[in-house]
C-alpha cells in the first residue's frame, strides 16, 4: 500500500474561544490528489491553516512524512516540505513574476536548485516564462494564480496543500487550473485541494472528504462521491 505522507487526525482547532473544527481526520498518501469539500463555514481552510500551523490546534495531531508536526509554526513546517497556497491569490504586486518566484526559494541557498526550479514552474505555466519581467499586479486573476502556486513548487516540496485555486476565476481559468493540477499530479506531485467548485473537485481527485460544520461527513474515491445520491444531492445541486 502506498505510504501516507500526511495524516491530520482528530484535529479540533478554531480562532479564540470560538473551535471550528471538531475531531476532524484527513490523510494523504504519496502520489495522491486528495480534495476537501464542502459548504461555506464548514472549516475547509482552517483544516489546512491549522495543519501548516497558522492556526493552533486544541487537540488531536498532524504526521507528515513520518514526523509529528502538531503545534509547530510556518516557518518550521515549510522547510520539512509542506508547500501552502493560501486562498486569494497572494503575489507581490510591485516585484516581477521571476522575482515573486524567487521568494519562493528563499530557504534554498543551491543556484542550480533555484534554475532547475524554476525551469519545471515554467515547463508547467509557460506563460510565467513569457511574462518574467512583468510586475505581477498587471497579471490576470488567473496568471496570478498560477505565480502563487508556482512560488509555491520553487521550494521541492513532497506535499502542496492549495486552498480554493479556482476562487473568483473567470471560467477560462477555472478549467487551465484543473488541468494544471492533473498535470502536477501526472507530474509526480503529492496535493491536497480545498475547493468550492465540488464537482471539479471530485472528478480529479483520487479520493475526496467532505467536511460540514467541522466535523467528517463523507470519504472516499473521488468517483464514488461523485456518484453518491447524497452527496449530490447536498453539495453538487443535483
Amino acid at each position: 500500500m502506498t505510504p501516507t505522507l500526511l495524516r491530520a487526525e482528530g484535529l479540533t482547532a478554531g480562532y479564540g474561544k470560538m473551535p471550528i473544527l471538531h475531531d476532524v481526520t484527513l490523510e494523504v498518501r504519496v502520489g495522491e490528489m486528495v480534495s476537501v469539500i464542502g459548504p461555506n463555514g464548514a472549516g475547509k481552510s482552517t483544516a489546512f491553516k491549522t495543519m501548516v500551523g497558522f492556526v493552533h490546534a486544541t487537540s488531536g495531531r498532524v504526521v507528515f512524512d513520518g514526523q509529528d508536526i502538531t503545534g509547530l509554526r510556518p516557518d518550521q513546517v515549510l522547510p520539512r516540505g509542506l508547500a501552502y497556497v493560501p486562498q486569494g491569490r497572494i503575489v507581490f504586486p510591485e516585484m516581477t513574476v521571476l522575482e515573486n518566484l524567487e521568494m519562493g526559494a528563499y530557504i534554498e541557498r543551491d543556484g542550480a536548485r533555484i534554475r532547475e526550479s524554476l525551469e519545471r514552474v515554467y515547463a508547467l505555466f509557460p506563460v510565467l516564462s513569457q511574462r518574467m519581467g512583468q510586475k505581477a499586479g498587471t497579471l490576470s486573476g488567473g496568471e496570478q494564480q498560477m505565480l502563487a502556486i508556482g512560488r509555491a513548487l520553487m521550494t521541492h516540496p513532497e506535499l502542496i496543500l492549495l486552498d480554493e485555486p479556482s476562487l473568483g476565476l473567470s471560467p477560462k481559468f477555472v478549467s487551465l487550473i484543473f488541468d494544471t493540477l492533473a498535470e502536477m499530479k501526472r507530474a509526480g506531485y503529492t496535493l491536497m485541494v480545498v475547493e468550492q467548485n465540488a464537482a471539479k473537485a471530485l472528478a480529479v481527485a483520487d479520493r475526496a472528504y467532505v467536511l460540514e460544520l467541522g466535523r467528517n461527513r463523507f470519504e472516499g474515491t473521488g468517483a464514488a462521491l461523485l456518484a453518491d445520491p447524497d452527496v449530490k444531492r447536498l453539495y453538487l445541486g443535483g
